[in-house]
This record gives structure tokens, C-alpha cells and sequence, in this order.
């Protein structure tokens, strides 16, 4: 069976194909540049993860993939023994969903999966795939936008640099990058101290960073793991 898996974040686009025999490949495009993409042509069974709904999008994957397109906006109820703790499971956001699926793929046992993109999300999932809760905090862009958007005189110059760490910065823009950063890593950690018996599985865009500060390993695909997770379980052809 060859799969293709597209997960539609905020902003971008991020695909994987995995064909019948052959290498895995993958990218990401800006969401605009959709239409005009060589979408591959190889593929029983097409999977899409949305945080939200795209019209624009539906159609596009509907045309190109008629009759094999699986739509995941929102988290499928008891699949494979997980256990959602909202009262609402469709309420949960299905990247996270996905994440949680990917890395128990990785890693049994006690699990605490962050997901550092657009937010910051931090979820604890217990060995017998119980999700415990989470936290959901504005992602690094975000923050930062927040601040030099919406302050006076807190704003980056041209000239400033950033030492892509958490130390005292010498400049705004280094207080700026350096001191969201560091709330991340803080939030993070604090959860890591209350579960100190939990693996931490560090995910996202801006997941690479904030992985080396914690001294964890960094899982680039933990959503596309899932989804892969999926294609197994319920989307065979």
C-alpha cells in the first residue's frame, strides 16, 4: 500500500509519501503554493490531518485523490485503546492526538510529549495510553510577535543579534528570544520535575532547540507517525 500523509498546520503545509516499495519522501510548502504543487501520483490511500477547515484545500485533495482521501479534524474515539480524558474528545486538537499516537510508536511506558510549533502544547500520557491533560502555551513566533507588536519600545533593531540560547541577553532582541525560549524550557521542565518517571518525547519546528536545552531527543515526525499509526490500523487497502 502506498500512503500519503499531509498534515495542514496554521501556516504550512507538511507531506510525507510513502510509496509501495521505494524511499519515503517528504517537505513542506506554504499552504498558497497548494495548486501548483506536484502532488505525487502513487498513492492508494491519502490521509490529511487539519487543524482547521480549508474549503480551498478540501478541494484540491478531493480532485486530485477522488475516493482516498481520510479527513482527521478531530481525534477518533477509542482507537487502539487510548483514552481521552475531555469530556469532549473532539474538542482535542488532532495534532496533538497525532503526536501522542506517534511517540508511543517510539517509546513505551510513561509519556510526556510537547509539541513546540504555532503553541507550545505539553501532554502526559500514562503506559496504558491514558491521556492525562496537557498545556497549551503561545509557541516562540507567537510570543515574540506579541511583544514586539504590541509594546512601545520593545522592538528588535536591525543591528541586534541573537545568540539562540537562554542567557541574560545584551540586547532586546536577544531579551526577546532568549527569554521566551527560556519560559518554554522553564514550563517544560517543571512538568518534567512532577513526572519525573515519564520519557520526554520533544516534537515540532521549534522542538530542535528546546530538545538540546532539555537534553532529550528530538522526534521530527512524531505527527506523521501517528497518522502512520493510522494507515495501519484503519485506513488499509
Amino acid at each position: 500500500m502506498s500512503a500519503l500523509l499531509v498534515d495542514i498546520g496554521n501556516t504550512r503545509i507538511k507531506w510525507r509519501h510513502q510509496p509501495a516499495s521505494g524511499d519515503i519522501k517528504q517537505g513542506s510548502l506554504e499552504k498558497s503554493h497548494a495548486p501548483l504543487f506536484s502532488w505525487p501520483n502513487d498513492v492508494d490511500v491519502v490521509v490529511v490531518s487539519s487543524v482547521r477547515d480549508d474549503e480551498e484545500l478540501t478541494r484540491l485533495f478531493e480532485q486530485c485523490y477522488p475516493n482516498k482521501v481520510n479527513w482527521l479534524t478531530s481525534p477518533i474515539l477509542d482507537f487502539d485503546g487510548f483514552h481521552h480524558c475531555y469530556s469532549d474528545a473532539t474538542r482535542l486538537g488532532v495534532d496533538r492526538w497525532l503526536a501522542m499516537l506517534g511517540a508511543r510508536k517510539h517509546q513505551a511506558g510513561d509519556l510526556i510529549v510537547v509539541d513546540a510549533g504555532t503553541a507550545l502544547t505539553v501532554d502526559v500520557l500514562s503506559a496504558n495510553n491514558h491521556h492525562q491533560g496537557g498545556y497549551i502555551v503561545p509557541g516562540l513566533n507567537m510570543a515574540r510577535d506579541a511583544l514586539f507588536n504590541g509594546t512601545g519600545k520593545v522592538r528588535p533593531f536591525a543591528d541586534e543579534t541573537d545568540d539562540a540560547n537562554i542567557t541574560l541577553g545584551k540586547n532586546t532582541r536577544h531579551c526577546v528570544n532568549a527569554g521566551t525560549l527560556r519560559q518554554h524550557h522553564a514550563l517544560v521542565s517543571s512538568v518534567c520535575s512532577e513526572f519525573p518517571e515519564y520519557t520526554l518525547l520533544v516534537t515540532g519546528g521549534d522542538g530542535q532547540a528546546l530538545a538540546g536545552l532539555l537534553n532529550t531527543g528530538y522526534y521530527s515526525d512524531l505527527i506523521f507517525d501517528g497518522m502512520d499509526s493510522l494507515c495501519a490500523g484503519l485506513f488499509t487497502v
